[in-house]
């Protein structure tokens, strides 16, 4: 169906659907924190499976774009900033550990439903093969709608958004900081695949890996990174410490991929990329309790904050397909350049937080 277009017609529809899921949270946080949350769910979990079911009848690269980039990304970005957003509300210690698990489901999303794709495709075909994905998804939805139960604020803000956020210059330098990440921080997963195969072999196997392997780096930063800040708080250290180390080694990592010539490496690279960047990912969400601590328009803040990355993504992408599929320099010198301008402003940010944080003990 694809095989008429380019990679890099390809890659936008991953594109489309990885920054919609972050900024479609700036109109999805608002309604979470007015209450609308299982109006929300329930319509994204609807529309979510309906865009499986879709894909599988689709014929013409447009059709998969609708579907898959236009659709998908809507219905998860509807679905992501509320299931962050709802972990305040019941857990005042071992928030990070809390965190990290519902954050985790990403990654292993990342892995398992590609994986299924793959193995399905030879015997059942495309179509059965996209339906039995968003069963899958119809299956895990269902038990959400069952399980989760958000409070009910008592006191819902009355404006859908509040410009009084953006007179805290420490939330503005958050927005600027998590623009400037994801800016850099995709380019590796886009182009993990591309580069395998450009600079090692023709394997398509070992290509569609990387993928997997990045996923599972990412699984273990968004665990491991956000459990740490439950007991980094008691050593002075707390979240705005970990996600300048997080970004610091995001900038390293992400100009020594320009060296990057033997398997060992490039493995080594994706599995280090996908923890400290799963790291950068998540912290946000700990670090806002710091920045913005009006708990009535968390949701809010926290929509903002992943709508500018959402903006980095689509931003990051052409960038990354800038040098078409042999030649990777302006890709990795984005990453690493973008990242850096992300720690600078993630540094102002962490002052602003430790401050706050400090002052509240």
């Amino acid at each position: 169906m694809l095989r008429d277009h380019s990679p890099s017609a390809i890659s936008w529809i991953g594109t489309v659907q990885a920054a919609l899921t972050l900024i479609v949270g700036v109109a999805a946080g608002p309604l979470f924190d007015r209450g609308y949350f299982f109006a929300v769910l329930i319509t994204a979990s609807i529309g979510l499976v309906f865009s499986f079911m879709m894909l599988s009848l689709a014929t013409q690269y447009w059709h998969v774009m609708l579907c898959q980039g236009l659709l998908a990304g809507i219905c998860t970005g509807m679905l992501y900033i509320p299931s962050i957003a709802q972990i305040p509300q019941y857990f005042s210690t071992k928030f990070g550990t809390a965190l990290g698990l519902v954050l985790s489901g990403a990654s292993i999303g990342g892995i398992v439903y590609p994986y299924l794709f793959k193995k399905l495709l030879p015997s059942v075909g495309f179509g059965w093969a996209c339906r039995s994905m968003g069963f899958l998804a119809l299956g895990l939805l269902a038990i959400s709608v069952v399980l989760v139960k958000p409070l009910r604020l008592p006191n819902p803000p009355k404006k859908i958004f509040d410009r009084s956020l953006f007179k805290n210059v420490f939330y503005t330098s958050f927005i600027l900081g998590a623009f400037f990440q994801f800016v850099g921080i995709m380019i590796p997963y886009f182009d993990a695949a591309t580069f395998w195969w450009a600079k090692f072999d023709h394997d398509i196997d070992s290509a569609f890996y990387t993928l997997l392997i990045v996923n599972a780096g990412n699984f273990f930063g968004r665990i491991g990174l956000t459990a740490i800040t439950d007991y980094a708080i008691a050593y002075q250290v707390g979240a705005e410490g970990l996600i300048v180390l997080s970004s610091l080694a995001c900038v390293i990592l992400g100009f020594c991929w320009i060296s990057i010539s033997s398997h060992a490496s490039y493995y080594a690279f994706l599995v280090l990329w996908g923890f400290f960047s799963g790291g950068a990912a998540s912290l946000p969400a700990i670090m806002m309790r710091s920045i913005v601590t009006r708990r009535d328009v968390f949701a809010t803040s926290l929509g903002i904050i992943y709508g500018a990355a959402g903006v980095g993504v689509l931003i990051g992408a052409p960038i990354a397909n800038s040098g078409g599929s042999t030649n990777f320099l302006p890709a990795q010198l984005c990453t690493g350049i973008a990242s850096f301008l992300g720690m600078i402003c993630g540094v102002i940010t962490a002052v602003g937080a430790r401050r706050n944080r400090m002052a509240a003990k």
